[in-house]
């Protein structure tokens, strides 16, 4: 192989190492920048759920809603209401 030829092959190979380091540089940098905005995005979305959790504590003041059922037998109002009786027949 002429010297010519020897150099010609290394420049070549030296082009493609480059190339192959210069697609490898850009798919890290798109990996790191992909890896920050979900970073962004997961804080953006706990923030969000300690606000609601914090608003959510904040209204009920720590105090429970119980609704309490009482059985209709002591002539209390039902709902539905009953029917009223039927018509005495004449």
């Amino acid at each position: 192989m002429s010297h010519d030829a020897q150099q010609e092959l290394e420049r070549r190979s030296l082009r493609n190492v480059r190339a192959l380091l210069d697609k490898l540089e850009a798919e890290a940098d798109t990996e790191r920048r992909t890896r920050k905005w979900l970073a962004l995005g997961l804080a953006a979305f706990a923030a969000v759920l300690v606000v609601a959790f914090y608003f959510g504590v904040k209204v009920n003041k720590g105090e429970s809603r119980t609704v309490v059922s009482t059985p209709a037998s002591r002539g209390e109002a039902t709902f539905p209401p009953p029917a009223p009786p039927p018509a005495p027949a004449k």
